[in-house]
């Protein structure tokens, strides 16, 4: 009679105190709806998801004791409502589907990826960078850190114009340390890891007596969590963005992971172009940089932000005749010297001749080659670039 008590009780505490509600998802719309806090600075387009039709769901969290994002966006490897808690079930899976992604199997060292959910999109920003806020969570979490079964969490950000990728889904700005069980726990990075309590007729006693755990662990599924991480990238404004947001099982089928993304934080937070107000206010000389595209080894301009910016040189430089202009070209530090001397010269009178065909004086415009004697940092597309130095 005594234990048939205690599981009445236990089974009314595990239905009483659920402090997390997931709903399903009709559309990829909803998803971008949740995610997207600022439509005044960014323009999305393009909207998929792929995976399993519950993998994807809306959350609310009800929490006193932790922080934890009020509502938003679930991402998992096997059924979004498994995430509701409590943790009574330290070995939660769902096969979903066997369908993987090279993109993320490559950043997974290639153990081979299943159960993958992607969410993707295009995107513009009138800013020069783009940031959100999200936690990473696994039931394989903590009994199968380092046994290459390394559940991870992408996402992958293309500058459609160059077809250059990164993954920002990263720590502290490391490429070298993707969101993944083995790169957080209680052993790594171990400041960035929460742990959940197993909840259970022999742990409920000693978890009362913590208000932080006992809440937890009777509102979540999953044996451990991330804190709360922001994912942060630069990009170039008015340029249109791929984006791939991507959780996979790694190495096996089981036990599974899910992300947390907080509703309105996908955000525009650089700052806007000012080129107008610069060249508005400067006395003698000012030097800028811009980032035109151009064609793989070629001095071709492309992309629509290139042309766009351009465009605007132009409308100021026609507004203000006493303006002139060296336009420099440099590169990255890849190939032979004197190649990138040439190639970089090149790219300078393409813009130039661009100027001049729209009907700036040539006189006015001089152009240099500095292939890549000037280098800004190591990251290769910061140096392909061209620098205009206006002068009164």
């Amino acid at each position: 009679m005594c234990k048939y008590l205690i599981a009445l009780a236990f089974i009314s505490c595990k239905l009483s105190f659920a402090q997390l509600k997931v709903s399903d998802v009709s559309n990829a719309n909803v998803l971008m709806n949740t995610l997207l806090g600022d439509s005044e600075n960014i323009i999305v387009s393009n909207i998929t998801t792929k995976g399993g039709k519950k993998t994807f769901g809306l959350f609310k969290a009800n929490l006193n004791h932790n922080l934890f994002f009020k509502e938003g966006i679930i991402m998992s490897t096997g059924l979004a409502k498994d995430a509701i808690g409590p943790n009574d079930d330290s070995k939660k899976s769902s096969k979903i589907n066997f369908q993987s992604d090279k993109d993320i199997n490559i950043i997974a060292d290639n153990k081979g990826c299943y159960d993958t959910s992607l969410f993707e999109f295009d995107l513009i920003s009138a800013t020069d960078e783009i940031q959100f806020n999200y936690c990473f969570a696994s039931e394989e979490y903590p009994e199968y850190i380092f046994k290459n079964v390394n559940d991870i969490f992408i996402f992958l950000v293309t500058n459609l114009d160059t077809q250059t990728s990164k993954n920002i889904a990263i720590l502290n700005g490391d490429s070298n340390k993707p969101i993944t069980v083995d790169h957080i726990n209680a052993k790594t990075n171990s400041e960035y890891y929460i742990e959940n309590s197993s909840y259970n007729i022999s742990t409920i006693k000693t978890l009362k007596d913590n208000p932080v755990k006992f809440e937890l662990s009777k509102s979540f599924q999953y044996d451990g969590f991330t804190t709360v991480l922001v994912a942060k990238t630069k990009v170039i404004p008015n340029t249109k963005y791929h984006f791939k947001l991507g959780i996979s099982d790694v190495g096996d089928q089981l036990y599974d992971s899910a992300m947390f993304l907080q509703a309105n934080s996908l955000k525009s937070t650089g700052k806007k172009p000012q080129l107008k107000e610069d060249l508005n206010n400067f006395e003698t000389t000012i030097s800028l940089d811009f980032s035109i595209s151009f064609e793989t080894d070629s001095s071709k301009i492309k992309g629509e932000h290139s042309f766009l910016l351009l465009e605007e040189i132009i409308n100021i430089l026609k507004s203000k005749p006493q303006i002139t202009a060296k336009i420099i070209g440099h590169t990255d530090s890849v190939g032979i010297i004197e190649y990138n001397d040439i190639l970089s010269s090149n790219r300078a009178k393409s813009v130039k001749a661009y100027l001049t065909k729209s009907g700036i004086d040539a006189s006015r415009l001089t152009t240099k080659g500095m292939g890549e004697r000037q280098l800004k940092n190591d990251n290769p597309d910061d140096n392909r670039r061209v620098e205009f130095v206006f002068s009164k």
